[in-house]
């Protein structure tokens, strides 16, 4: 059976799919530094803010000063550019992994779903060769150009690119999204949408569009692997993330999926496009060119403005579509090099499980806790947990006065800009972490909280014991907390 794996992962196929992923990958981490500069988000997310929210066993790391803050950036901008190059590629990507990784640990209440597997992707780029071939490498180091690479490097970029969406599916398994919530208050608000947008606030539409994302979700990943199946499945997707970005402006990650679908197609593609273009007559190629320009403005008007980055992939994925439609090629159909098992196999096969099992394991551990992790938090976080859930709650911080002995409520709102407090009153490990900041400014106090929430819409109720001292409570992601209602 270990043969056959080893077989499997180490059959050799052609670099450019792989080189192609990594153009993509670092055109769109650097429209997202753009994007950080464009909108000030420098100074707005960890400059201004006078408190940070920590992760777990990252307490010690701290914001540079804004000066150096703009550096990382500028510095994410530039390795952004030579991963595009494939020039100094490993150094490269190992700094942007770690520069990334570190503004992600910066703030919590900035916890995103798509950070976390930009994290992902940029950790698994080190590893991979993806500067073999279509790199400034592969040019001024000719012993490095290789044609051919193993399997397993875009496996296991289908892999990670695959449980995003199927565990993504697996959350939507829940009484609230089965009922069509939060979808029946989402939807509403957004009846300016042309056309179909008079239609959002019945009942069947609603049920309709959860079920749709459900499927999507569910079927996606195993419809993706299946030739047959993959230009059909592939377009679906393409129009979920185009709605995804009207509906939710969710940043670069629609984008970014778009882009990644690629990876399942078999690895001699960009070869194989150019030669179905290259057949066709000028006015054929032009018709071709035309019907990319559409999808291009199509996927544009989605975005609801022209950018460089969203029109080039519309053009790109719509002349795609239309060659994997027409054409519909197997990777079994590439003439393939020998295969040939390098000598650390077994090494690179301890690697691969060992992260595979991770990244399925972690999505899961919600499930080892009793309660809705949409509403207690644990096992949300690292789980794909995307556009579950409409949650709000109003908070207030009280502290005891020696000098009364009565608690007394604390103009916490003082602290905390609105995104972070916005954050902070839905989650228990925020709550914490505020509650022992407030409890330093005011001379070490007990600190308690009195927090009612709606999830998707359902009557309010306390999220936490009020009774309970939050500087005496830790929260635990990984099992029940007693000090939360469930």
């Amino acid at each position: 059976m270990t043969e056959k794996i080893k077989e499997k992962l180490f059959t050799p196929i052609n670099a450019e799919s792989l080189a192609v992923f990594r153009i993509f990958f670092g055109l769109i981490m650097l429209w997202e530094v753009t994007r950080y500069f464009n909108h000030g988000w420098i100074e707005r997310y960890w400059v201004y803010p006078v408190f940070h929210f920590k992760y777990e066993w990252f307490h010690w790391v701290e914001p540079l000063s804004a000066t150096g803050l703009s550096f990382l950036f500028y510095l994410l901008g530039l390795l952004s550019v030579f991963i595009i190059a494939g020039f100094l590629y490993r150094i490269s990507a190992s700094l942007l992994f770690l520069i990334f990784t570190y503004t992600f640990l910066l703030e919590q209440a900035r916890y995103l779903n798509h950070f976390y597997l930009i994290m992902l992707i940029s950790f698994l780029m080190v590893f991979l060769p993806a500067h073999k071939t279509w790199s400034i490498d592969a040019l001024l180091m000719p012993q490095i150009r290789e044609k051919w690479i193993p399997r397993w490097t875009t496996l296991l970029l289908q892999f990670q690119i695959g449980i995003v969406y199927f565990f993504g599916g697996i959350a939507k398994l829940n009484r609230d999204w089965l009922t069509g919530s939060p979808m029946d208050l989402w939807l509403p608000r957004r009846s300016e949408f042309p056309i179909i947008g008079n239609y959002f606030s019945i009942p069947e539409v609603t049920w309709f569009i959860s079920y749709s994302g459900l499927l999507l979700d569910l079927l996606a990943f195993p419809l993706l692997m299946i030739r047959k199946t993959r230009p059909w499945i592939a377009s679906a997707l393409v129009l979920f993330h185009l709605l995804n970005d009207r509906f939710f402006s969710i940043g670069i990650f629609p984008w970014f999926m778009i882009a990644a679908l690629t990876i399942y197609l078999p690895s001699l593609w960009p070869e194989q496009i150019y030669s179905y273009l290259r057949e066709k007559s000028q006015n054929q190629l032009l018709l071709k060119v035309a019907v990319g320009v559409s999808g291009a403005l199509i996927t544009s008007w989605f975005h609801e403005r022209i950018s460089p980055i969203p029109f080039l992939i519309g053009f790109l994925i719509t002349v795609i579509l239309m060659w994997d439609f027409q054409k519909n090629p197997t990777e079994d159909s590439i003439n393939q090099k020998t295969l040939r098992l390098p000598k650390k196999a077994g090494f690179v096969l301890t690697g691969l499980a060992i992260f595979c099992i991770m990244q399925i394991a972690i999505p899961l551990r919600h499930f080892a806790i009793p309660g809705n992790p949409s509403w207690t938090e644990e096992g949300h976080r690292f789980a794909w947990h995307m556009k579950l859930r409409s949650k709000s709650c109003d908070a207030i911080f009280f502290t005891d006065n020696p000098a009364t002995m009565q608690r007394e409520q604390i103009e916490s709102a003082l602290y905390l800009p609105n995104w972070q407090r916005n954050k902070m009153v839905k989650r228990p490990q925020l709550i914490v972490q505020f509650a022992g900041f407030l409890s330093g400014m005011n001379n070490e106090q007990s600190i308690y909280a009195d927090i009612y929430c709606s999830l998707n819409g359902a009557p309010p109720r306390q999220l936490i014991d009020p009774n309970t001292d939050l500087t005496k409570v830790a929260f635990y992601d990984w099992k029940q907390n007693a000090w939360i209602y469930r």
